[in-house]
């Protein structure tokens, strides 16, 4: 079996795979097929498969950003990991990457995940917790700094995403910046929430935005992804009834390292966007 699997090759996946990889849902996952749909239609992203015996064992995304990138749903067939497919995928999406002009490739790892990427190269850069709310959120009033995004303030809203998270990323942002909630300060955005990107990501460049968002999300959410970095975020959520549990995550870069502030981050986008 191991002879043959050299025959596998690595395609593009389109829609019309989407039946096809129902097989490699993960336990515990948010379901693939909406996120692999996401990366079909969108200009910005190179889903891929891997083919063998007409059967796709193996799937992953690459995310394209100005001159950076994301690797995303990076999973193989039980029925064939430990035989190096895993690796052969990042090492396929790490070339797309350089191709596009790529400099630096980011990626949030699993317990499982980590070992294929450290081989591939990468190296850790931080760390998620994760939280899930097990007490009755308090009531309370919500700050009136809390707005929704006019078009005028778009360019800060983006000046302040690259700003926190060191890379441009104008193409995924640009669908969600009509329904953005802001905390704003005078003239100058101080943070943003966007309640339809992903798990909801908060940035903001103050403490007192970042709370007040986190006060408008967590007001409906039971559960939240937070760079350990970020103290001030760890605390509030641990003051409001959320207990930490017991799984992490790691960021991790392969090629120039990203200057990012994950004390700035109140939120993460999810496991592909950082």
């Amino acid at each position: 079996m191991a002879e043959n699997l050299k025959s596998m090759d690595i395609h593009p996946l389109t829609l019309q795979d989407l039946p096809l990889t129902r097989h490699l849902q993960p336990e515990g996952w948010g379901d693939i097929t909406i996120y692999f749909i996401e990366y079909c239609l969108q200009s910005f992203c190179r889903p891929v498969k891997v083919v063998f015996e007409k059967k796709i064992i193996g799937v992953g995304a690459l995310i394209l950003h100005q001159d950076s990138a994301w690797l995303g749903h990076i999973i193989v067939d039980e029925s064939y990991r430990g035989r190096g497919i895993g690796f052969k995928i990042v090492k396929h999406l790490i070339d797309l990457a350089a191709k596009n002009g790529a400099m630096s490739i980011s990626l949030i790892a699993t317990d499982l995940g980590s070992p294929v990427y450290k081989k591939a190269g990468f190296k850790t850069v931080g760390a998620y917790q994760f939280f899930k709310r097990e007490h009755v959120w308090s009531e309370r009033s919500l700050s009136d700094q809390l707005l929704s995004a006019t078009p005028a303030q778009y360019e800060q809203i983006l000046e302040l995403d690259q700003q926190i998270n060191g890379e441009v990323r104008r193409k995924l942002i640009d669908g969600h910046l009509n329904r953005a909630i802001i905390f704003k300060e005078g003239e100058r955005v101080e943070g943003y929430y966007f309640p339809q990107l992903g798990q909801g990501p908060i940035y903001a460049i103050t403490e007192r935005a970042g709370l007040a968002l986190m006060e408008l999300k967590y007001s409906t959410t039971d559960t939240a992804v937070i760079p350990k970095d970020n103290t001030i975020g760890n605390a509030f959520l641990k003051d409001n009834g959320f207990l930490p549990q017991d799984f992490t995550a790691i960021r991790m870069v392969y090629g120039a390292e990203i200057q990012w502030f994950p004390k700035q981050i109140y939120s993460r986008i999810g496991g592909n966007y950082g």
